[in-house]
């Protein structure tokens, strides 16, 4: 055997020993590369239901609540020409085990008799009471729908309000929370009525005017609620740091929900189901009516 020979074998030998130690070492550091991978992946689950269950925590809203000074046993926000009525609810708390259920009925759209909502008077009711037209919307603040009534008509209600022509009851409704991570409605409307204990009709008006602004940006956190709230004068830091409405803010909506309300915004006046395409018209009619008793 020649010496060329002796070392092409060396040579082959050399490079199978290296080849298998680095396919060795490239083992090692896939199989570290694995374990970190998967390590990280394990730490993000954990992180993710950290959150989940923390956020979760946060959003255990007990059964029962107070009612508060701005709201009637019901859940509206009476607004007058002379301010936003107070303390007129006839319960102090109210439990989501316990909801009330309409007598009263009335004839929609399709002409079938359904339940009239809680707190809403019939039109027979309202005909002679000697008040002013009462306006009631059920709405949801994160509802695309109701901020385009707003946008259309909120000033013109706020002027009816402030001219005493209507009396004006805000429900706000939590439908779209299903759909929310963050219960932007719930945490909105728990703000809504401590705004609502702490300024005039217009400033409210002017508050929920800006809030259905931010509608379609995916909720606001509370902090943006906070300063808001702040901004049309009211501070409502210990209502959003201790959910104080949101047993109430749960009540409403499920009480409106077994008493006929099945989306939003859903208006009545007087008794009667806003169905047409013009509120402007219609409701200048009912004003017209009433006046005319």
């Amino acid at each position: 055997m020649s010496k060329g020979s002796v070392s092409s074998t060396d040579a082959r030998e050399r490079a199978r020993q290296l080849a298998a130690h680095q396919a060795k070492k490239s083992s090692k550091s896939s199989t570290r590369w694995i374990q970190l991978t998967v390590l990280a992946v394990v730490l993000l689950i954990v992180g993710i239901i950290a959150v989940v269950v923390v956020n979760g925590n946060k959003n255990q809203i007990a059964e029962s609540g107070p009612v508060p000074a701005s709201a009637n046993q019901y859940g509206g926000i009476v607004l007058t020409a002379d301010g936003i009525k107070q303390n007129t609810s006839t319960e102090e708390t109210r439990d989501v085990n316990n909801l009330g259920t309409s007598e009263n009925k009335y004839t929609n759209a399709e002409g079938a008799e359904v339940a009239m909502p809680l707190g809403v008077a019939t039109a027979e009711e309202a005909e002679n009471n000697g008040e002013p037209v009462r306006v009631t919307v059920f709405q949801d603040y994160d509802c695309l729908y109701c901020a385009q009534f707003e946008t259309q008509y909120g000033d013109e209600i706020e002027e009816l309000v402030k001219s005493g022509k209507i009396t004006l009851e805000v429900r706000n409704l939590t439908f779209l929370d299903a759909s929310s991570p963050s219960f932007y409605s719930a945490r909105a409307n728990n703000v809504a009525f401590a705004v609502a204990e702490q300024v005039s009709s217009e400033q409210f008006l002017e508050f929920q005017k800006e809030i259905f602004s931010y509608q379609g940006t995916g909720g606001l956190s509370n902090e943006e609620l906070v300063d808001i709230a702040s901004k049309h004068g009211a501070d409502v830091q210990d209502a959003v740091n201790d959910n104080t409405w949101r047993p109430f803010v749960n009540v409403v909506t499920m009480e409106s929900s077994t008493n006929g309300i099945s989306g939003t915004p859903t208006i009545f006046a007087d008794g009667e189901q806003f169905t047409a395409s013009d509120f402007s018209s219609w409701i200048n009619q009912k004003i017209d009516a009433k006046e005319s008793n």
